[in-house]
């Protein structure tokens, strides 16, 4: 399956679920907004060794980031605002939830897992610094294999077991989230020399 289905699985998947909620007429924002403020405490639990309650709440923060996306297609009051919120609050989030998790390996001593969350997290910056740069130029650029999505599934699982899949999980996350960065700067790149060439080719002969 592609990434492609798997995307138009998870959105028809996260619209049954947000249809409850779309009827009750509630602001995209407003779920925006709240998933921001779970990762509040969701860092605080990280950072104070209760692991399994932050996975759970990293797990909550990704379902709130998919709802309100659902409830603004169903509810057709999705903005330019709220998509500017939504992308804005992400950062924030991840920005909040990597500081809880640094602070954790600092604590515990494990200065390599503590260079990894680093690595993760200016991973995921450059991630959505790549999208949107690209955006600002007219290229969609909705490409990689982990998004964000993607990276709380990821470090929900990895937060609700042992230490070990804890470790493994950060490997993982700071090696593919830089991957995920270079690919889209690869899209880039032969996003912008197919224009060239296509410009080239409908130039008219002199």
């Amino acid at each position: 399956m592609t990434r492609d289905a798997l995307q138009r699985g998870g959105r028809r998947f996260s619209e049954q679920l947000a249809r409850p909620l779309a009827r009750t007429g509630i602001d995209p924002n407003a779920l925006t907004v709240t998933g921001f403020l779970v990762s509040i405490p969701t860092a605080l639990a990280i950072a104070t060794d209760r692991t399994l309650v932050g996975g759970i709440l990293v797990l909550c923060t990704g379902a709130f980031d998919t709802l309100d996306g659902a409830v603004a297609r169903l509810t057709g009051n999705g903005s330019k605002f709220g998509a500017f919120l939504d992308s804005t609050l992400d950062r924030w989030a991840e920005g909040i939830i990597f500081t809880g998790l640094a602070w954790l390996f600092a604590v515990r001593g494990t200065q390599t897992e503590l260079a990894l969350s680093v690595l993760t997290l200016v991973g995921s910056m450059l991630i959505s610094y790549t999208r949107a740069r690209a955006e600002g130029l007219g290229i969609d650029c909705n490409v990689g294999f982990l998004q964000r999505p993607e990276r709380l599934l990821l470090m929900g699982i990895s937060l609700l077991g042992p230490t070990w899949l804890l470790s493994g999980g950060m490997w993982f996350l700071a090696v593919a989230t830089q991957i995920t960065a270079i690919q889209r700067i690869f899209h880039v790149h032969r996003e912008i020399e197919r224009g060239k060439s296509e410009a080239l080719d409908d130039a008219p002969d002199n």
